[in-house]
């Protein structure tokens, strides 16, 4: 009898040991909200960015904690083109352009230019005056020279990162923050 009870008190010691650690793990995903968008949100995330950009197919929708936009999209629109869309909590869209959109073969600082394939004027246009201040910045910043590249950035210190070309042919990577502050030029803090 009583080898009978520890081996049930052994059992149940092992069923609670492992009920606490599938506690645990489930705990420790609550705060990891990156990743790939499912159900529910990955529609509701699709529309919204559809109903901003116009016809085309969501081919990657993302959670994003780093700080900045709740969900980060790419969509490829029906001409073929591809343009990202960042959207906050509530869906509401609160950047378009792209991300990866290499100006390194203009030869003159062209700060206008809209992000490709923006259908929409009004994010277009604040896409282009978003580049606009943050080229002003890093040029003002820098001293002279022309913009070779420019990003949007989600890491948490900065939002733009703008590559200036100098005259003698070197090239200066400048880091703002959302106000278009210098945060850094060449990893050096400022």
């Amino acid at each position: 009898m009583n080898k009978k009870n520890i081996l049930i008190a052994s059992a149940i010691g092992v069923v609670l040991v492992l009920g606490g650690a599938g506690i645990a793990l489930a705990l420790s995903d609550i705060g990891d909200n990156d990743g790939p968008l499912s159900g529910e949100t990955l529609d509701r995330a699709s529309n919204a960015a559809l109903a901003e950009v116009g016809p085309g197919t969501v081919t990657s929708a993302e959670r994003n904690d780093d700080g900045g936009s709740a969900y980060d999209l790419e969509v490829r629109l029906e001409n073929g083109t591809t343009v990202d869309v960042e959207l906050n909590d509530a869906f509401d869209v609160v950047w378009v352009g792209d991300f990866d959109n290499d100006n390194s073969n203009n030869s003159s600082n062209n700060s206008s230019s809209a992000p490709s394939a923006a259908t929409d004027t009004s994010a277009a246009d604040q896409a282009a005056s978003e580049r606009a201040s943050a080229e002003a910045a890093a040029l003002a910043a820098i001293g002279s020279g022309r913009v070779t590249d420019f990003d949007r950035d989600d890491d948490w210190d900065h939002v733009y990162e703008v590559e200036v070309t100098l005259d003698n042919g070197s090239d200066r990577d400048v880091e703002l923050d959302a106000n278009f502050v210098v945060v850094r030029i060449d990893d050096v803090q400022q």
